[in-house]
């Protein structure tokens, strides 16, 4: 009769404590020990999670970012529209670093950099002359310019084919 009697009155005490600690309010905020709410990505959270939250803040900052894409064990940064404003998307990324997480290293690291090289070649062959080389301390930025060329879509297309096929070929079969 006790043990009815507890969990009887205990139980919506116990409910509404869970509530209450499962309740956030907007989520905008993250506290922390020196009492700033900036939310910041930290290492628990998979490089997919991390990514899937900077391409969201950076939509939140007027960029027109996807999100990460994951073939097999590698994953792709969200990729912006081509001819997005550089200097808007600069901006965007300085607000939204927080969450990105920090460049590969290793024998992945160079494979995709060889990739991001062989990619800016194919698309000053196919048209697009003004394609910049990849940036080896972050993402390339692709100006206005080189996105409104009308060469850019089917380049890009033909080029990321090429690029996807390249990382595929570079696995280990198993």
């Amino acid at each position: 009769m006790r043990t009815r009697f507890l969990a009887v009155c205990l139980l919506p005490l116990l409910l509404a404590t869970a509530t209450a600690c499962t309740t956030s309010n907007d989520g905008k905020g993250v506290a922390s020990v020196d009492g700033s709410t900036s939310p910041s990505a930290t290492p628990s959270l998979s490089r997919v999670d991390q990514l899937l939250k900077y391409s969201q803040c950076m939509r939140e900052h007027g960029v027109p970012m996807g999100d990460p894409q994951v073939d097999g064990d590698g994953v792709r940064e969200g990729r912006m529209e081509p001819g997005f404003d550089k200097t808007k998307a600069d901006t965007a990324d300085a607000a939204c670093k927080q969450y990105r997480p920090p460049q590969e290293r290793g024998p992945q690291s160079a494979l995709k950099e060889e990739l991001a090289r062989g990619f800016a070649r194919c698309m000053r062959e196919h048209g697009v002359e003004k394609f910049p080389d990849p940036n080896p301390n972050g993402p390339t930025r692709v100006g206005q310019s080189v996105g409104e060329d009308p060469q850019y879509p089917e380049a890009r297309k033909t080029c990321d084919a090429q690029t996807d096929k390249a990382f595929a070929s570079s696995r280990p079969s198993s």
